[in-house]
Order: structure tokens, then sequence, then C-alpha cells
């Protein structure tokens, strides 16, 4: 099935024929991120709801998109879909039971850890992240890392909105750090954690073998480790493996700015400080 921005521009925007289309043509891969949701969560994803959420938010994008802006259908929808599907997931009954009276932050924990199940989906069946370790002690250690610099990652880029002033500046942070790297490395963290995408549905993206995705991420975490873990050092700037350097020149090309450019990264600075100034605090 063609998803792409062509294969929809003989219709209106908003249309009844064109959104019939859509919703017909996509409401299997609809589900299947709500599946992922409810792995991610442990719940069921019809008995908890997250069917519902993810073909409301389905519906939604149908009846908003427009073919001429160029964009996939999928790529414009799927971040609305699986953020659906995961508010759904929060609301629902079994994960309200789960999370009883536990405290915010063990909440948060909780819903990090899930989404660590989509970034890594090894990790269901009891394996490491990937690394290109010799084995041993070593490997532990970088999968480990690996897994601290993911977490440190989804706590500042997505759980901005229930921190305080605190969580602002991490985010500033953070946001700042990622947008030192090269374009296709901000693409793969758009992607994955922002977008809700998988390694893989990046590589099908780019048409290009997944592996390659996989360790450029890895590459990438263990340079946002060291960044955060020690400021003070100095780190050789990221360079782009072999694999993915086609996909690294095609961007460059591109005239769209990437993900996390310095001028998103001064709007949204901005915005945090307007944000801190109104609650009393001074963002340094």
């Amino acid at each position: 099935m063609d998803s792409s921005a062509d294969a929809y521009k003989s219709y209106a925007p908003g249309s009844q024929d064109l959104v019939n289309r859509l919703v017909e043509e996509h409401r299997g891969w609809a589900a299947s991120i709500a599946r992922s949701v409810a792995r991610a969560w442990n719940l069921d994803w019809e008995l908890d709801g997250l069917d519902g959420g993810a073909n409301e938010a389905l519906l939604f994008c149908a009846r908003r998109y427009d073919p001429a802006m160029g964009v996939p259908f999928r790529a414009y929808a799927r971040r609305r879909i699986h953020e659906s599907s995961t508010e759904e997931a929060r609301k629902s009954k079994s994960w309200q039971r789960g999370v009883g009276a536990n405290t915010q932050e063990e909440q948060d924990a909780r819903e990090i850890s899930a989404r660590l199940f989509d970034v890594f989906p090894e990790l269901r069946t009891g394996e490491l992240p990937l690394t290109d370790g010799g084995g041993g002690d070593d490997t532990v250690r970088s999968s480990v890392r690996q897994l601290l610099a993911s977490a440190t990652m989804i706590a500042a880029l997505q759980e901005l909105t229930g921190g305080g002033p605190e969580a602002a500046v991490d985010y500033k942070r953070m946001v700042q750090l990622v947008a030192e790297l090269e374009p296709v490395h901000q693409s793969i963290i758009w992607g994955i954690y922002y977008q809700g995408m998988s390694m893989r549905s990046i590589a099908t993206d780019w048409g290009i073998d997944e592996l390659n995705v996989i360790r450029e991420h890895q590459l990438i975490l263990q340079y946002v480790f060291t960044r955060i873990s020690d400021p003070k050092r100095q780190v050789q700037k990221l360079k782009v493996r072999p694999g993915l350097r086609t996909v690294a020149q095609t961007l460059k090309k591109k005239k769209e700015p990437p993900p996390f450019s310095r001028f998103a990264v001064e709007e949204i600075a901005g915005v945090i400080a307007l944000l801190a100034l109104t609650i009393g605090v001074r963002i340094i």
C-alpha cells in the first residue's frame, strides 16, 4: 500500500472520499500502533480502550490531511495515533489499578520503562540492547549505558509536561545537545523519541538495513551519555557511519532545517523561559 502524498493528490482535503480511503487503508496500521503501546504497558489493546484511541486519532488525521503538503500520511499521523493510544493506556482501569497509590515519580518511572520497551523491543524477551562490544562485562556495561541514555532522553524530551522548572531546564539542555548532531542523527532521535517510530520503520522509510539505524542509534546514545555524565569533557563530534552516509547526504541537500535546528532550539528555549518566568523561576 502506497501511503505517499502522491497517491491522494486527486482528492480534495477533507473530502469524504479521501477520509474514507485513508481510514480504510490505514485502520490495520493504526491498530498495530495501539497493540505496540499495549504490549509496552502490559495491557490489552482492546479491553483497555487503546483501539478506540487509535481509531479516533486516525479519523482526526484523515479529516485534516492535505496531500498537497507532500508529507506521507503515515508520517503525518503516526505521532498523534501513538499519543492517543498512550493517553488511553494512562486512563485505563488496568493501569490505574497497577499504579495504585504510587507517587508521581513512581508513575513517571513506569511510563519511561514502558517507552523503553518501544525503543528496545528485545527487552521483552529478556535481552539487552545490541552493542558492538566483544562480549562479557564490557558489553553489559555498554548496554546499560544505552538504556540510561535512552531513559534520560525520554524523560527530558517526553515528560516535560509533567514536570516543573527543573524539567524545563533538562529539556532545554537536551534539545541543545541534540541540535549539535548531524541532520541524520537528529532525524533518528526525532523519529524514535518524538514520533514513536521503531528503528525498523525508520530504516524502511530510508530504504536501508535496520542494523544501520540500530548501530547509529547506539552511537548517538553513547555520545549523549558521555556529554551528560561529564559535561566538561571534550568529546569528538559524532560522525556518520558508512551505512548512513547516502541518507545523510540526501538530508543535507534538502532545504528544510533538521528537526532540532538552532532556530527551533532558540524558539523552544524562549517558550520555556517564558513558562519559567510565569512561575517566578529564572532559567540560567
